[in-house]
């Protein structure tokens, strides 16, 4: 993609998510064909999209997921404090095209990893980290699908992201074994998932090693205060409106969201 079709394309993402509009899927010319262009094309955006980061999405970090996406390795993409919830929460159904959640581990940033040539270490990545959070993605793109055909069109949609839902932050997250530490998802009191930590890449602080450092290769910080959420451990779960979903994480918590 030319410097000016990336511009124009992201100018038609701003446009669709301004106006709450669900698209078909962009004009050949503006739709991004590697994932070198989607993430070009995920910078525009950013840098055109006034609200304020809130933190980063890790996706297709399941197997199962890799396989619907055809992909061998994650994708990654902001999302915005505007949409991002605290449990129990009650999005409005009207502002969101799909209402479809993931249940992930997520983890809060409390130091800054400044973008720089040298890659960064699990030990230096976990000693920025302040405390382990339970979240639910809230996946919801700016097209009538959720782009299983088109990945780096995905990436370049926020990483297919509308939202997100927190829970309480848990500080003392070094005694858990997370690999290990099971997830329940239930929806009206119907169990629809259940999984642990490992379906994340293996474990989240794997996640976290290849978004950090993806990142730091796009030359992109990742701020103090910043949470990164590490991909679903229970599947993709679509719901309908007025539906409660709650995952169970143990001690983390249960967190709860409901669309209305």
């Amino acid at each position: 993609m030319t410097p000016q079709q990336i511009e124009q394309a992201a100018g038609a993402l701003k446009a669709a998510r301004k106006d709450n509009r669900m698209l078909a899927g962009l004009d050949d010319g503006l739709t991004p064909r590697s994932m070198e262009d989607g993430y070009a094309l995920q910078d525009a955006f950013m840098r055109i999209w006034e609200e304020p980061v809130a933190g980063w999405k890790v996706g297709a970090t399941a197997e199962k997921v890799q396989e619907l996406y055809g992909v061998s390795e994650p994708f990654c993409g902001p999302f915005y404090v505007p949409t991002t919830f605290t449990s129990p929460a009650e999005p409005k159904a009207r502002d969101f095209g799909h209402f479809c959640i993931e249940s992930e581990f997520a983890f809060r940033f409390g130091s800054t990893l400044a973008a720089r040539k040298r890659a960064y270490d699990r030990e230096e990545i976990l000693g920025a980290i302040e405390a382990v959070l339970p979240a639910f993605e809230l996946i919801s793109p700016r097209f009538d699908t959720l782009l299983q055909d088109r990945i780096a069109l995905a990436a370049a949609d926020c990483g297919l992201n509308g939202g997100f839902v927190l829970g309480e932050d848990y500080a003392n997250w070094r005694g858990l074994d997370l690999a290990a530490h099971g997830v329940r998802l239930s929806v009206d009191g119907e169990v629809k998932g259940e999984g642990t930590g490992a379906n994340a890449l293996g474990h989240p602080f794997n996640v976290l090693d290849w978004l950090v450092n993806e990142l730091s290769r796009r030359g992109i910080d990742l701020n103090a205060g910043e949470i990164v959420s590490t991909g679903t451990c229970t599947g993709i779960v679509f719901l309908e409106q007025g539906q409660k979903a709650v995952a169970d994480y143990g001690v983390l918590g249960t967190i709860e969201v409901t669309f209305v």
